[in-house]
């Protein structure tokens, strides 16, 4: 299948952009790295009348750390990001779930802004942002705001951008010392899409457990934080008994359905499984 007939646009300034935008409404759709959208585009399960490209409006691909964020430019490649020392070490849980998104040929062109605007319920960073409580800046004709992740999420591939706005940069909290990080995945192969996901931040005091935060991907319509299963790590040194008691919470807060690779029960399964992972190796890293 190829795209069908449409008109390709490349502003070269977000106003441009979002003048594009207000003048196409609903026929128009903004491509950036095109690792989601062309498949779309080529299958004609979307099919807008103009692609308004972004590609020429470079200051969106910067990074940048203040204000207790990793701040990055919509246009920031995952590639370009997976390779920033000072992100990486901001936010470890960048470091650890950017080799899971597809192929090194993929990262080399997917975006970040990108990969949050597509809002796949399976993807990585939808499921960083997520767990960590990050933030999407939302830019439209009135101007930019800051959109919360748990409100940006809505549904499966749905977000709360409006048809007019552009999301133009993210903000994934970064940790002082004493967090840790953690991240499990099990995929078909490498590269595919995930069956299940969890992250994990924990900060440690005095080798105790003092905040958790874990989140759970392509088990629901969005991706999810799970705040009962983290509570149960809180004011231990993750022992087996706290381990089995947050498996057994993030058991219970998931609802997955049946799919091609693995049946609901079994994705509620590698919940339990991941987030006793994913909350070892996050212990591990901040207790060290």
């Amino acid at each position: 299948m190829k795209p069908a007939p449409l008109r390709l646009e490349r502003p070269h300034s977000l106003e441009e952009a979002l003048a594009l935008l207000a003048e196409h409404g609903d026929d128009a759709k903004v491509i950036a790295g095109g690792q989601s959208l062309v498949a779309l585009l080529n299958f004609r399960l979307a099919a807008p009348a103009v692609l308004v490209d972004l590609g020429q409006v470079p200051a969106l691909a910067l990074v940048d750390i203040a204000e207790g964020s990793v701040r990055v430019g919509a246009l920031c490649t995952q590639r370009a990001l997976e390779r920033h020392a000072e992100a990486r070490a901001a936010c470890p849980l960048l470091g650890l779930a950017l080799p899971h998104v597809g192929h090194v040929a993929t990262r080399n062109r997917g975006t970040v802004g990108g990969s949050i605007a597509h809002a796949d319920a399976a993807a990585e960073l939808p499921l960083l942002l997520q767990t960590l409580g990050g933030e999407v800046e939302v830019t439209g004709p009135s101007g930019a705001r800051l959109v919360a992740a748990e409100d940006f999420f809505v549904s499966h591939l749905t977000s709360c951008l409006e048809a007019d706005e552009i999301v133009t940069e993210v903000r994934f909290p970064s940790g002082a010392d004493g967090w840790g990080a953690g991240f499990a995945e099990v995929a078909p192969r490498h590269g595919d899409y995930a069956v299940c996901a969890v992250a994990c931040a924990l900060r440690v005091e005095g080798g105790v457990v003092s905040e958790a935060r874990i989140g759970a991907g392509a088990v629901s319509d969005r991706p999810l934080r799970l705040p009962a299963a983290a509570r149960m790590l809180a004011g231990s040194r993750c022992e087996p008994a706290a381990l089995a008691a947050a498996t057994d919470e993030a058991r219970r807060a998931v609802e997955p359905s049946d799919g091609l690779h693995a049946s609901a029960e079994y994705r509620r399964h590698l919940t339990g499984v991941l987030v006793r992972r994913a909350a070892v190796q996050a212990y591990g890293m901040a207790a060290a």
